[in-house]
């Protein structure tokens, strides 16, 4: 199950997203030739610091209102009358902390992810609901769908997840919904939201903010970051992908629509033509027929329903079992087909240093069955990296991966990928960028979605003495490329650059960079920090507190 499937709930209202951009630019990483110019506003043609360079990297939602529920026996409603959850928010952490919103490398900003997220069902002052997101990158990123507006402000994607770690509080809820969440999502749950129309005029008093739609529902035997199910591709480049369910259970076609079309800069689409959802029958030589109406017409149908929309089957469940789907406009032109085979990744970005290794989990699939006893190739490609300079992706031995691997009877496969030294490639950037393409053997790696791609950031090795007897010569490096790239921190709490006081905060740096890279008060906010790295700042952090006397002063400042 995950968040297609009942019982469900949908909401929408507003997102925050406010990430420093200094660090965009990878030559900001650049100590030598860092000027204090690149951590202003951009200005005309002078690039600067980029769009946000004050940016504190927080992540929120704001205004969040759940706007419908499908209950088990798949009944919807939208009336707080018929369940109180339908007067409940969705909100983020109700402490001053957020989570964070990171880039996986300034050379790979594709797969930016949310840290430390904390995800709350609220009704009124009441809590009924508080878990912890699991750490994931957007995927399925569409840069053209807004396309009236102008840069990534063009841009939607999808963040899909879990929910754990789940607090309730509904023992007095007279929530039919909630009774049936809790029942089938008591220990995980599916998390799933489109974010769109985001804000990059900081004249504007929505600077930095956006529109989420999304969905959350039990999950269970499903990969945590995608939904098995029954993807359609474009056959335009007007459109974008699909995904849908054939729940057995309703005998219905579940379909999200949530990414797939372009609309107005208010966020109306470009055409509300409605469209038809339908079946080729490969038994009649693939002649479509129409399961139900595609109903654009129904102001709800984005802001209320969260683009998912269910279409009975009733006496048409085998030929959909065993057919593609298509969505036709009303000229009976296709525009998206489902992929007769399909490969996806579970977890697609890593975070590796020398001596790591990572597991990547496959699942293959043909109109939503096991498509099992197949291989899958892989092949370096750092294609989607960039702005370059440095280069990205070499050397090539710093990655060790099978060109080939085999899925089991269920569909399934595991790939290990081990990490060497890159050997400081990039010179005044840390580590490695790479980038590897999979796809199944009988199909061209360029028919794959392109968002189906593993991304990994290798970390540089430190030397062993170094790391146990840090001077600060040997971490000012590190600290002044903070202090560079994040202004905040360096105007706004302290200088990192500065010996004196990083030594007289020694204790609360320690308590910072010593946090778990998922909590949100964890530093860097950035989470660009290597094993070794990490590990020197530390050690040299308890050399400051192991020298001062008993009686000195260690300065806290509030984070």
């Amino acid at each position: 199950m995950s968040y297609l499937n009942s019982p469900r709930l949908t909401f929408s209202g507003l997102f925050q997203a406010d990430p420093s951009t200094v660090n965009n630019d990878p030559t900001h990483f650049n100590n030598e030739t860092f000027k204090p110019s690149f951590q202003k506003m951009q200005e005309g043609k002078n690039a600067n610091g980029w769009w946000n360079p004050e940016g504190t990297g927080n992540w929120r939602f704001l205004n969040c209102e759940v706007k419908s529920v499908t209950y088990l026996d798949g009944t919807s409603t939208t009336n707080e009358a018929d369940d109180p959850v339908l007067s409940m928010s969705i909100m983020d952490s109700g402490t001053k902390v957020a989570g964070k919103i990171v880039d996986l490398d300034t050379q790979q900003q594709m797969v930016s992810a949310l840290w430390g997220l904390v995800v709350r069902l609220v009704s009124g002052e009441k809590e009924i609901l508080k878990a912890d997101y699991e750490v994931a990158s957007f995927t399925n990123i569409w840069m053209s769908r807004a396309p009236a507006l102008s840069g990534d402000t063009t841009a939607a994607a999808i963040y899909q997840s879990v929910l754990k770690n789940i607090h309730w509080d509904i023992d007095n809820s007279d929530s039919r919904f909630l009774k049936e969440l809790y029942l089938l999502g008591r220990y995980q749950l599916s998390i799933q939201f489109t974010v769109d129309l985001y804000d990059m005029d900081h004249t504007s008093p929505q600077f930095t903010i956006g529109r989420i739609t999304g969905s959350i529902a039990p999950q269970y035997s499903e990969p945590s970051f995608f939904t098995i199910g029954r993807p359609l591709f474009p056959q335009t480049s007007k459109v974008n992908y699909a995904n849908a369910i054939v729940d057995l259970e309703q005998k219905a076609v579940v379909l999200d629509l949530a990414n797939s079309f372009p609309v107005n800069p208010d966020g109306n689409l470009l055409n509300n033509s409605n469209l038809s959802l339908a079946v080729l029958d490969s038994s009649d030589n693939n002649k479509p027929i129409e399961i139900g109406v595609i109903d654009f017409q129904d102001p709800g149908w984005y802001s209320v329903k969260s683009g998912i929309m269910s279409f009975p089957l009733a006496d048409k469940l085998e030929l959909v079992e065993n057919n593609p789907l298509i969505i036709l406009d009303q000229n009976n032109n296709v525009l998206l087909k489902e992929s007769l085979e399909y490969v996806c990744a579970d977890k697609f970005v890593f975070y590796l240093n020398p001596g790591e290794s990572c597991e990547v989990e496959f699942y293959a699939t043909s109109l939503g069955k096991p498509l099992g006893n197949r291989t899958i190739e892989l092949q370096l490609n750092a294609s989607q990296f960039g702005p370059t300079p440095p280069q990205v992706g070499w050397p090539e031995s710093a990655l060790s991966f099978p060109e080939t691997v085999t899925l089991d009877d269920a569909g399934k496969a595991k790939v290990t990928i081990i990490a060497g030294d890159p050997g400081n490639p990039r010179g005044y950037i840390d580590g490695q960028v790479y980038g590897i393409a999979y796809n199944l053997s009988t199909d061209l790696f360029s028919n794959c979605n392109p968002s189906n791609f593993i991304s990994i950031l290798v970390f540089d090795k430190v030397p062993e003495d170094k790391i146990a007897n840090p001077t600060w010569d040997d971490i000012q490096p590190i600290m002044q490329q903070y202090a560079n790239l994040y202004p905040l921190m360096s105007k706004g709490i302290f200088n990192l650059a500065d010996k004196e006081v990083v030594d007289a905060n020694a204790e609360i740096l320690k308590f910072v960079f010593g946090k778990d890279k998922t909590d949100p008060n964890y530093m860097p906010a950035t989470r660009d920090l290597s094993r070794d790295k990490s590990a020197m700042i530390l050690n040299y952090l308890n050399s400051v507190l192991n020298q001062a006397a008993p009686n000195d002063s260690v300065t806290f400042k509030k984070l």
